[in-house]
């Protein structure tokens, strides 16, 4: 329905838009036919023209007094014109007419129309008679006039307009024939000079007393300005504008789509249509009405549908779906005394219900005796780990040689390495209930303590260890769990770097910002993304929990310490990002 709907809005929008175009393409075609015949007719007697104005430029330079109409009478005598008529001008230094055998066009300053200025000043320069290349039409009576132009002396010009009775704008009767249509349609007529564009429109003249007159009150619009006008817009961008107003399209249309200077003396004609529509907004207003009607009925029978669903179905889904989501049993009695599909699924949940509940309660008891066993392994581990710390340290001091002083260190990396060990196995079966409180500490005492610590183990390993640590940084951290993220770092290390390859760890302090870096020579590491999840080893034959970098992620996001790793120059980078406030 609102496909049909979209599609009927569509192609009423498009009938329009044929309708006005199949209009604009017959008015341009009766303007242009209009002007090209004109142009035609007056072709064949430019060299007539020409001779006329020569003999009344020799008449005026005889005796400048001689009247007008006299002038007249002498030429269309002297020239047998049938069918012609001859309108003289005589024309200050200034373009402005001061007498004329055509009254409407006194007082008229012609430095406005471009065709005109332009002869008037190559006559000025040269003093040869000028005959028009195209024909002008003159909306004051309507009627094709062809001018000619010649200088009669530095005060005076002179001018002549040569009209063909049998030459009408058919334009203006174009538009008269369409006076009583719906469509209202107007024709504007554009020009410009250096400062302005000026139109009007062609059926403009009814009540103009003269042509100045006209000029005065022709539209101007300032060359620079940035006009919102329809007509000249339609112009300068050359394309059509259309909008709508109450029940009417208004289009404004540019007919030719070059200049017309050289042609008809104007820059464009600008057609505006004025397109009732009315009897297609009632059409378009009864099917909107259908379809609102059809879609209301259709959202009612919707409604009452979906409230027998809801009933029958989707409330007893959803107390299922509830139940399950609360890990309950379903007891509702609308669910089990029906004898459909849902009332299937709630007994053979509720049977499951009880059975899950029974093994999560066996497995609770397994998973705290587990907690229990690798507690107490843990604290039975202390003593033993103690007292060969103890051992290992007296043996060195009493035997001095090299000898077993190689020995001791063996099992120095060994003891610090189970230490490590046994470090990360206590933090990680305590850190869910146990508080580790943060405190204000020096990061920079620290690190220094810990790779003292991690030394020998580094040693016997054939690595060392490179550190480049700015004094007294402090940042709010539990020690304990700084203590774990800067050891695993160090042990994997170790662990995954190449022989005889220095790790460098540099700590720097930026603002706010403190920055700690881990770098170490060797392969560069295969899954970035996978590298900080529980359980997870970068190559597995090199044995271990798997837990260290799962420990570093959950105390980073404790903090809101940010880190990345990158590899780069052959080393794998790891960069973690604390607050120091």
């Amino acid at each position: 329905m609102s496909f049909t709907y979209i599609s009927y809005k569509n192609q009423y929008q498009k009938d329009i838009d044929k309708y006005v175009e199949n209009e604009v393409q017959l008015y341009k075609k009766e303007v242009f036919s209009s002007i090209n015949s004109a142009n035609k007719k007056f072709e064949q007697k430019r060299k007539l023209f020409y001779q006329i104005h020569k003999a009344a430029l020799k008449i005026f330079q005889k005796d400048m007094e001689t009247p007008l109409l006299k002038v007249q009478q002498q030429l269309k005598d002297m020239f047998n014109l049938n069918g012609l008529n001859i309108q003289i001008y005589l024309i200050d230094k200034n373009y402005t007419i001061f007498k004329t055998t055509f009254p409407r066009d006194l007082g008229f300053n012609l430095s406005i129309a471009p065709d005109a200025k332009y002869y008037l000043d190559k006559t000025t320069q040269d003093g040869e008679i000028y005959v028009s290349k195209f024909a002008s039409n003159d909306f004051i009576d309507k009627r094709y006039k062809l001018y000619t132009y010649s200088k009669l002396n530095d005060k005076t010009y002179l001018e002549l307009g040569f009209i063909d009775n049998n030459l009408f704008y058919n334009g203006i009767e174009i538009i008269s024939a369409e006076s009583n249509s719906k469509n209202k349609i107007r024709l504007y007529f554009i020009a410009k000079n250096s400062n302005e564009y000026f139109y009007h429109e062609a059926a403009f003249s009814k009540n103009i007393e003269n042509k100045q007159h006209f000029i005065n009150e022709v539209k101007k619009i300032p060359i620079e300005s940035n006009s919102n006008d329809p007509v000249i817009n339609a112009i300068l961008q050359k394309r059509t504008i259309k909008f709508q107003k109450e029940n009417k399209v208004i289009v404004y249309t540019p007919i030719f789509k070059e200049d017309m200077s050289n042609i008809g003396g104007f820059i464009d004609l600008v057609l505006r249509v004025d397109v009732d529509i009315s009897e297609q907004i009632e059409a378009l207003n009864r099917f909107s009405n259908i379809f609102l009607l059809s879609i209301s009925i259709l959202l009612t029978f919707l409604f009452f549908v979906f409230l027998f669903i809801k009933r029958s179905f989707t409330d007893k889904i959803d107390v299922i779906t509830k139940n399950i989501e609360k890990k309950r049993l379903i007891d509702d009695k609308s669910i089990s005394s029906s004898n459909d599909e849902l009332s299937i699924i709630a007994k053979k949940y509720n049977t499951l219900f009880d059975s899950l509940n029974k093994e999560i309660e066996i497995n609770k008891e397994l998973l705290n005796e587990n907690k229990r066993f690798i507690a107490d392994t843990v604290h039975q581990i202390r003593t033993p780990l103690t007292n060969i710390m103890m051992n290992s340290e007296m043996i060195q001091r009493t035997l001095k040689s090299d000898k077993v002083s190689n020995f001791v260190n063996q099992i120095n990396a060994s003891i610090n390495m189970l230490t490590n060990s046994y470090e990360d196995l206590a933090y990680v079966i305590s850190y869910d209930h146990i508080e580790y409180k943060p405190t204000k500490v020096s990061i920079s005492n620290i690190l220094k303590e810990r790779i003292k610590f991690f030394s020998t183990i580094s040693k016997v390993n054939y690595k060392e260890i490179e550190a480049n640590i700015e004094e007294d940084i402090f940042i709010t951290i539990n020690q304990i769990e700084l203590e774990r993220l800067i050891d695993n770092n160090i042990s994997n290390g170790i662990k995954y770097a190449f022989t005889n390859k220095p790790i460098t760890i540099n700590l720097t302090k930026k603002n706010n910002e403190v920055r700690l870096e881990f770098k170490t020579y060797g392969k560069p590491i295969a899954n970035k993304d996978r590298l900080f999840e529980k359980n997870y080893r970068e190559n597995e034959s090199k044995r271990g929990l798997g837990l260290g970098l799962n420990m570093v992620k959950v105390i980073c996001e404790k903090y809101k310490i940010s880190y990345k790793v990158f590899y780069e120059d052959g080393q794998n980078i790891f960069i973690y990002i604390f607050n120091s406030l």
